[in-house]
């Protein structure tokens, strides 16, 4: 599922068609294939650490669109760095992203280290891409829940919260995204 977090219900019913599903209704965003909404509860996160780093991109955004790099300070969210991971976008015709920072418990779950790596050098990303290039495009955090890309004995499904960050506070130029691993 891919919830797009504080975005207007108008912008939405535009880009959308609305369906029921679960008993909830919900509207699907053809391009991705999955489920969206407006706005999420964040109590519905799999990880209090994807909350906590939600509450201190909102605390550092302040009236901003988006908060910058310079911002955000990692003595602040210590507890958050193993699950963090961090892109910078390289603007092309299209965005590409590569890796600036990998949390340790993303290395341990995707048996990888992708500090430097380029996003369209690892063979399971192709989703990944899609995404972060339509957050490029609309600016917009999402939340997402889905299948683990790899086989893995650990873990069957994870979700990521996902979060733009511009030096401009118009272009987006990083992103950062907290991980949650479970079966």
């Amino acid at each position: 599922m891919v919830y797009f977090l504080g975005t207007g219900f108008d912008y939405f019913n535009m880009l959308f068609n609305w369906h029921n599903t679960n008993e909830k209704w919900s509207i699907m965003d053809k391009d991705l294939n999955a489920k969206s909404i407006a706005g999420v509860d964040p109590k519905t996160f799999t990880s209090d650490k994807q909350r906590d780093l939600l509450a201190y991109w909102l605390k550092i955004k302040g009236d901003l669109l988006m908060p910058c790099r310079k911002d955000l300070c990692p003595t602040d969210i210590p507890h958050l760095l193993s699950v963090i991971w961090m892109a910078d976008v390289i603007m092309e015709d299209e965005p590409r992203f590569k890796v600036r920072l990998f949390g340790t418990e993303l290395v341990r779950a995707f048996q990888l280290e992708g500090t430097s790596k380029e996003l369209d050098e690892v063979s399971f990303t192709g989703d990944i891409i899609k995404r972060m290039t339509n957050l490029v495009k609309t600016k917009q955090p999402y939340y997402h829940e889905c299948e683990f890309p790899i086989e893995s004995e650990d873990y069957k499904y994870y979700s990521t919260l996902t979060l733009p960050m511009s030096s401009d506070n118009e272009n987006v130029d990083i992103i950062i995204s907290a991980l949650d691993f479970y079966r």
